[in-house]
């Protein structure tokens, strides 16, 4: 039979903000047993007490660890780049997708320093590229239907070690850091181990402060 405690277990280790807050002593007991107490209700299928919640959480509390694996390859990080002045596409995705790549490689062919990006999904496609191109994407893009676009936009780009690709965790201090510091985020985009996020470019120097914060 599942217990009260193997639920609670369960749930903080789902939530990694709340399992950070209760390993660095930071988070009320009883609060937190107060937020999760419906969600161990629903588990268990039946009521249970926020006293008995408290209770799981102070017999786990010194049993969770806070997730630290992907900090050790943060330190002294320095192949960081930013990069303004882009802007974004995005459209359902339709038969003519591979033109439209065909045509946009054509365009930035040859060109030096052109920031692009291009990524489709199950329904929708991006591109995400220099500003300088923007009306060259639209006439591209003049037959699409529904196309959204994101001006002013900036890139942090960071280049981590190759080891990382099999290492848990080691996005979650960037995004938290970022998450904690009210940091709208636009999108992520992961290319083996190289990491960009984009920002709106008033965002990005803040941005940049709290990633090379945590590189030091």
């Amino acid at each position: 039979m599942i217990t009260i405690s193997q639920v609670v277990e369960d749930v903080i280790r789902r939530s990694p903000f709340l399992a950070e807050a209760l390993s660095e002593n930071i988070a009320n007991i009883s609060s937190v047993a107060r937020r999760i107490r419906p969600q161990v209700q629903k588990k268990l299928l039946e009521e249970v007490s926020e006293e008995a919640v408290a209770m799981a959480l102070r017999r786990i509390n010194k049993k969770i660890k806070p997730a630290t694996s992907g900090l050790k390859f943060l330190k002294d990080l320095n192949n960081i780049t930013v990069r303004s002045n882009l802007v974004e596409f995005v459209f359902p995705n339709s038969t003519d997708i591979t033109k439209i790549h065909q045509d946009i490689l054509k365009k930035v062919e040859n060109k030096k320093d052109v920031f692009l990006n291009i990524s489709r999904g199950l329904f929708e496609s991006i591109i995400i590229i220099s500003s300088d191109f923007e009306k060259d994407i639209e006439h591209i893009l003049k037959n699409q239907n529904k196309v959204s676009k994101i001006k002013d936009l900036s890139s942090i780009t960071i280049k981590l070690p190759e080891e990382t690709i099999t290492t848990p965790g080691v996005y979650y201090p960037i995004l938290k850091a970022l998450a904690w510091d009210g940091l709208n985020i636009i999108e992520v985009i992961s290319i083996g181990s190289e990491l960009s996020i984009l920002f709106r470019s008033n965002d990005a120097d803040r941005a940049f402060s709290v990633i090379k914060s945590l590189t030091s």
